[in-house]
């Protein structure tokens, strides 16, 4: 019986075993089952949403070409930093370098005028400038002198040797947000040119070939202003403007000093009174010609609505 019940135990062990390990098997495929049933849809929908999102876009871009070409909706391009909002839209004014225009002015007094202003004329033209206007007179003389920007400071640093300086101004405008500005929006104006010339060579009727044409003429006018503007703005940042003011001394010419003319005292004088007896002898004629006959108007008018007459007041008596 011992050994019998020995075998049976041995049985039970085996067969326990047996189960054992096919439970282990079984359970592993079951759960790599599990796994690959749960993780395939989950690929199969990232697959499709990728998919769609690719069909998307690819639909909204050409039905933004369609547009373009079928309606003529043309939007306006955009480059990089001409936004001022988001991360990215830096002001391009504070990466890049500063444009100023400079302006000076120096009042001056000379001794001899005549050699002053080829003086004047000599140091314009060692600073690389030129005159833009002159003016000259027995006791003074003004020059409007455009000298490049790099050389503004020993330019006005000069100047003072030229005479006794009376008065020095210097004013520095900053002008680099218009000046970035203008050209960022410049550059996208070319591009639309570019972008509207692509079109109107693809045009598929007379109609967007016409509206096309509107929209390059009238982008055309505003590249050539804004590349006026540019070129005038440039030409003030380039090029910096002194102003020379020449004086001589109290009644002083180039001859010397002159002395107080009695002469031309007492015929100044003598002007001055006929001149005033004149203007009153006009005052009066006005009076005369245009005066009475207005006043007289006005006396016949009281007379006929409020006087003897007095057309109103019986005109509102006839009325109560």
């Amino acid at each position: 019986m011992n050994r019998r019940n020995g075998k049976v135990v041995i049985l039970v062990l085996l067969t326990l075993g047996l189960f054992a390990s096919c439970g282990g098997t079984d359970t592993a495929a079951v759960q790599s089952s599990f796994k690959e049933t749960v993780a395939a849809p989950r690929m199969a929908a990232k697959s499709v949403a990728a998919a769609d999102m690719m069909v998307f876009e690819d639909v909204a871009v050409e039905g933004a070409v369609e547009a373009e070409m079928d309606y003529g909706v043309v939007p306006e391009p955009t480059i990089a930093g001409a936004s001022g909002g988001g991360s990215g839209g830096q002001n391009p004014a504070g990466q890049q370098d500063r444009k100023l225009i400079k302006t000076g002015s120096i009042s001056l007094e000379v001794e001899q005028l005549a050699a002053t202003e080829e003086a004047v004329l000599a140091w314009c033209q060692s600073f690389g400038g030129y005159v833009a206007s002159s003016f000259n007179h027995e006791t003074n003389a003004a020059f409007t002198v455009r000298i490049p920007a790099v050389r503004f400071d020993d330019a006005m640093a000069a100047a003072g040797n030229l005479g006794r300086v009376r008065s020095r101004n210097v004013s520095t405008q900053d002008v680099s947000e218009q000046f970035y500005d203008l050209r960022t929006r410049l550059d996208t104006r070319k591009i639309l040119r570019d972008r509207l010339q692509s079109y109107l060579a693809q045009a598929k009727d007379m109609e967007d070939l016409l509206h096309i044409e509107r929209e390059l003429n009238s982008t055309l006018t505003e590249i050539e202003s804004m590349e006026g503007r540019m070129r005038r703005l440039s030409n003030q940042i380039d090029y910096s403007t002194i102003t020379v003011d020449l004086q001589l001394p109290y009644r002083t010419t180039d001859q010397g000093f002159q002395w107080p003319s009695l002469d031309r005292t007492v015929r100044r004088f003598l002007s001055n009174v006929v001149d005033f007896f004149v203007d009153f002898v006009a005052i009066v004629l006005y009076i005369i010609i245009f005066g009475i006959p207005i006043l007289g108007l006005v006396v016949l008018l009281y007379w006929l609505l409020l006087g003897r007459v007095g057309l109103l007041r019986k005109i509102f008596k006839g009325l109560k």
